[in-house]
C-alpha cells in the first residue's frame, strides 16, 4: 500500500473497514500508544514525586557547592599545635592538585570509564546493565551508577522510605540521577573527583583517600605508587571483601584487573604495567587510636567539655545545635604542649622510680594490704559489672574470674604481657601499680598549661586530675586562710597538746607525724611543720562553718561537713580543684576557676564560643600575701624542704605537702611566681600503699615530680621565663605580721633543752680550758 492508499484508509469509511479487516493490529497499536502515554505520565509523575523531596533531601545547586564532608573537629594547644581530632568518621580532606594522576585514572577506568564524557548519568551503562543483568542473567554488572551518582549517594545518603525495598531502590536511583545532572551543571569534573575521593568509604573504617593512605601505607596520597593506588581503588568494589590486609589475595586479583584496564586505556605502557604487577604490596598498617593524640587525658577532657558547650549553642544556619564530631570546628585550648611534655616526662620518670621503691618495700608481698581491698577492686572491675548486668550471681562470676583466658596485661610505658591469665590475675596485676596525676595553670587567669591524668593512657584511661581522693594536709592552708580572713595573725599561737575530741562519729585523737607534743606553735610555724594538733585548734577557734565557706570560695565544690576533722584533710577533692584553690594565694587573693578551652571557631575563623572568665576576691591583698609567705616558709624550712636540700630547686617557690592516713595518698601543691601546679600519687585503691616508714608521704612521692618538672622547665631556654622570676615584694605590713618564733616550748621542754647543752661538772674539772 502506497502513501495515498494509506491516507485513504484512514478516511472515516475506509477506517472502519480497516479496523474490521485488521482487528489484532489495530488493538495492538492502540495498546502500545496507551502504554506509551501511561509510561510517559508515570515517568513524569515519578520524577515530579522525587523532585518534591519524597525520596529524600534534594539539595539545590547552591547547597551542592557549599557542601562539606564531615571531617570532625581538631583541637589545638595555645600555640596552634594540633593535639588530635574528634570525629564520627575517620576522614581527612585532600585537594585534587595533591592527588596523583595514576590514582585518578585507576578510579575512572574501574568505576566509570565514560566519566569525562557523560553529564552525570551514563545511559549506555544503564542499557548494558539491563541487557546483561536482566536478559543474560549476569550478576557482576553493578548498578550502572556513575561516579557522580555514587558521590550523591555517599554525600546525601539513602533514607528509608517505607516502601517495598525494590520501590525504594527505584526512587533512590531516580533521585541520584536527578541530583547527578544537577551537580554536573555547577561543578567541574575535577571538583567532582576531588569530592568523591574525600567522601567515599575505604577499608579499615576510613573515609577519603587521605585517611586510607595513612592507615594502610603511612603515606600521603601524592606518595602512592601505581600498585598502591590500584590496591586502594580495588577495595572500593566491597570494602570488607577486598580489604588488602584481611583479603590480600582477592584484593590483588582485583588490583591486577585495574592495572590491566589502565594499560588497555593507554594510561600505562607495557613496561609500566609489568613493573606495577611485579611490585610487592608492602602494607604499613597502623591504626591510630581515637586517643592516640598528644596529651590524651587532657584531650578527652576537652572532648567532653566541648561537646557539652556546643550542645547549648544553636547553629546559625540549621535547626540544631553545633556538633563537635561533624561541624569541622577548631577547638583552641590553653595547654602549652612544651610544658605538657616536660610534665609527662617528669611524672613518668619519678613515678617509675617510686614504683621500684614500692616493690622493694613490699618484698614480694601483695600490693593491697587487706582482702577487702582486693574484693573491692574485683567488684569495681568492668568484667564484674558486665556479668552482674547479665544477671550472673557471685558464684558464677567467681568461677568466671578464676578461669584462665587469653589476654594482654598492659604495663605503663612498656610492652604488654601476653598469655593466659584469669580475670582475677588481671585485677591483681593492675592493682600492683601506683598511679599519679599532674596539673599546672597560670594563676593570673586560671588557664591550664599542663594536664597529665596518668603515666600512660593506654595502661589506664582513668584521669587522676579529676579523680577524687582525700586531700590530707593540703587542706590545712584552707583552714589558715579562713583564720586570716577572720582576723587572726600569722603569729597567733596554737597549743600543741595531745587531746581527744568527740563528735557524732565518736571520739578521735589527732596525732602529729613527728610524734612530738607540748609547747605552742605560731600559725605560720604550725603550717610549715604540718602540725595536726595545731590545725585542729585553729579550726575550732575559727569555726568549722567559716572554713567550709572558705573552701567553697576557693572552688572546692564538695558539700563539706562543718566538723573539726576536715582540718586534717579527711574530705575528698580533685587535683584540679586543689590547684585552683592554691592559685588564689599566688594571685593576690582573687579566685578564678581553672579552664582549658579558650575558644571554639569554624574553619574560616568565625567564633562559636569564647571563654569569659570571672574572678572573685576571696582574700584581701594583705591576707593573700600572708598566706603566700606562709607557704614559702613551708619550702624554706618546713615539710617541703626537700625541694631545696635534696632536689636542688633554687628558684622562688611556695607549696605544701600532704599525706593521708596510712600514706594512701601523697600530695604536693605549689607555686612559682607565674605557675601553680599540683601532683597526686597513690594506689588505684586506697588499700594499695606503703606499710610503714615515710616513703609514701607527699614529700617523697609527689614532691619529686614537681621538683623534676621545675628543673626540666628551668633548663629549657625557651620556657624558663614561663615560671616567672620572683614573687611580688612582700609588703612591710606583711613582714611585720611574722615577727614571732615558729615554736615556743613549754617550761619542761625548755629545761630539757637547757640540760642537753649543759656540760657535766666533772668534765669541767677534768679539762679547765673548757
Amino acid at each position: 500500500m502506497n502513501l495515498s492508499n494509506l491516507t485513504d484508509a484512514f478516511q472515516p469509511n475506509r477506517w472502519h473497514a480497516f479496523r474490521r479487516r485488521r482487528p489484532i493490529v489495530f488493538y495492538a497499536g492502540l495498546a502500545a500508544v496507551a502504554c506509551l502515554l501511561v509510561g510517559v505520565i508515570g515517568v513524569v509523575s515519578l520524577f515530579a514525586y522525587v523532585r518534591a523531596g519524597n525520596a529524600g533531601f534534594m539539595p539545590t545547586k547552591a547547597e551542592m557547592i557549599t557542601y562539606r564532608n564531615d571531617v570532625g573537629s581538631e583541637v589545638y594547644d595555645r600555640h596552634g599545635t594540633s593535639l588530635g581530632r574528634f570525629y564520627a568518621e575517620n576522614r581527612l580532606p585532600s585537594r585534587y592538585a595533591d592527588l596523583p594522576e595514576h590514582l585518578v585514572r585507576a578510579l575512572i577506568v574501574t568505576e566509570d570509564a565514560r566519566f569525562r564524557d557523560h553529564s552525570g548519568v551514563d545511559y549506555e551503562a544503564y542499557g548494558r546493565v539491563l541487557w546483561k543483568s536482566l536478559l543474560q542473567g549476569e550478576t557482576d554488572q553493578g548498578g550502572g551508577s556513575t561516579l557522580t551518582q555514587q558521590l550523591i549517594k555517599n554525600a546525601y545518603g539513602r533514607p528509608a522510605l517505607g516502601h517495598h525495598p525494590k520501590v525504594d531502590l527505584l526512587l533512590h536511583k531516580v533521585r541520584e540521577a536527578i541530583l547527578a545532572r544537577r551537580m554536573e551543571q555547577v561543578m567541574t569534573k575535577d571538583e567532582i573527583l576531588e569530592r568523591y575521593l574525600n567522601t567515599v568509604s575505604f577499608p579499615g573504617n576510613t573515609y577519603g583517600i587521605a585517611a586510607v593512605s595513612r592507615r594502610y601505607f603511612q603515606k600521603e596520597p601524592a606518595e602512592l605508587t601505581v600498585r598502591e593506588a590500584a590496591c586502594l581503588v580495588a577495595s572500593l568494589k566491597a570494602t570488607s571483601a577486598y580489604d588488602p590486609r584481611r583479603e590480600p589475595k582477592r584484593n590483588a586479583e582485583r588490583a591486577e584487573r585495574t592495572l590491566r584496564l589502565m594499560a588497555a586505556a593507554g594510561h600505562l605502557t607495557d613496561d609500566e604495567l609489568n613493573a606495577a604487577l611485579a611490585e610487592p604490596l608492602c602494607l604499613n598498617y597502623y591504626v591510630e587510636s581515637a586517643y592516640a593524640g598528644l596529651a590524651p587525658h587532657f584531650t578527652e577532657a576537652v572532648r567532653l567539655r566541648a561537646a557539652n558547650l556546643l550542645a547549648n549553642l544553636p547553629h546559625p544556619t540549621a535547626d540544631r545545635s553545633w556538633n563537635l564530631y561533624t561541624d569541622n570546628l577548631r577547638v583552641v585550648t590553653t595547654l602549652d604542649l612544651r610544658l605538657q611534655q616536660h610534665a609527662e616526662a617528669a611524672l613518668s620518670e619519678q613515678l617509675a622510680d617510686h614504683q621500684r621503691r614500692f616493690e622493694r618495700h613490699l618484698g614480694g608481698r601483695d600490693a593491697w594490704e587487706t582482702d577487702a581491698s582486693l574484693r573491692s577492686a574485683v567488684r569495681q572491675s568492668a568484667r564484674w559489672r558486665a556479668g552482674r548486668a547479665r544477671g550472673l550471681d557471685s558464684v558464677a562470676l567467681m568461677r568466671q574470674f578464676t578461669t584462665p583466658v587469653a589476654m594482654d596485661l598492659s604495663v605503663p610505658n612498656g610492652p604488654a604481657r601476653s598469655g593466659k591469665f584469669t580475670p582475677l590475675d588481671s585485677v591483681k596485676h593492675y592493682l600492683g601499680y601506683l598511679r599519679a596525676g599532674f596539673m599546672a595553670l597560670d594563676h593570673a587567669d586560671g588557664a591550664i598549661r599542663s594536664w597529665v591524668g596518668g603515666a600512660d593512657f593506654n595502661f589506664s584511661r582513668y584521669d587522676h586530675v579529676t579523680g577524687r581522693r582525700q586531700t590530707g594536709s593540703t587542706f590545712k592552708p584552707v583552714v589558715y586562710a579562713a583564720a586570716l580572713r577572720d582576723g587572726f595573725s600569722p603569729c597567733h599561737t596554737l597549743d600543741n597538746e595531745l587531746r581527744t575530741y568527740g563528735d557524732e562519729d565518736g571520739t578521735w585523737t589527732p596525732r602529729n607525724s613527728n610524734g612530738e607534743y607540748g609547747g605552742r606553735y605560731s600559725m605560720h610555724g604550725a603550717l610549715s611543720h604540718s602540725i595536726n594538733t595545731a590545725a585542729v585548734r585553729m579550726i575550732l577557734e575559727t569555726g568549722p562553718d567559716k572554713v567550709v565557706a572558705m573552701a567553697r570560695d576557693l572552688g572546692i565544690p564538695d558539700d563539706l561537713p562543718a566538723v573539726p576533722s576536715i582540718a586534717l584533710g579527711t574530705v575528698e577533692g580533685t587535683l584540679r580543684d586543689m590547684v585552683g584553690a592554691y592559685a588564689t594565694f599566688a594571685n593576690g587573693g582573687y579566685y578564678q576557676a581553672p579552664y582549658f578551652i579558650s575558644r571554639i571557631e569554624t574553619r574560616d575563623g568565625t567564633p562559636v564560643y569564647q571563654h569569659e572568665g570571672a574572678r572573685t576576691q576571696v582574700l584581701s591583698e594583705l591576707e593573700a600575701q600572708s598566706m603566700l609567705q606562709m607557704l614559702r616558709y613551708v619550702v624554706e624550712r618546713g615539710t617541703a624542704g626537700r625541694l631545696r636540700w635534696q632536689h636542688g630547686v633554687t628558684r622562688p617557690t611556695a607549696g605544701k605537702t600532704g599525706t593521708t592516713q596510712h600514706m594512701a595518698d601523697g600530695w604536693f601543691i605549689g607555686s612559682t611566681p607565674a605557675l601553680t601546679g599540683g601532683v597526686w600519687v597513690g594506689g588505684d585503691n586506697p588499700g594499695v600503699r606503703f606499710r610503714s616508714g615515710h616513703e609514701g608521704n607527699g614529700s617523697r612521692s609527689a614532691l619529686p615530680v614537681w621538683a623534676e618538672f621545675l628543673k626540666r622547665v628551668d633548663a629549657d631556654p625557651a620556657l624558663s621565663e614561663t615560671l616567672g622570676q620572683d614573687f611580688p615584694p612582700v609588703a612591710a605590713a606583711v613582714k611585720a605580721r611574722f615577727y614571732c618564733p615558729e615554736h615556743e616550748p613549754d617550761e619542761e621542754e625548755m629545761l630539757d633543752s637547757i640540760n642537753e647543752h649543759l656540760v657535766p661538772l666533772e668534765d669541767v674539772a677534768r679539762d679547765p680550758t673548757e
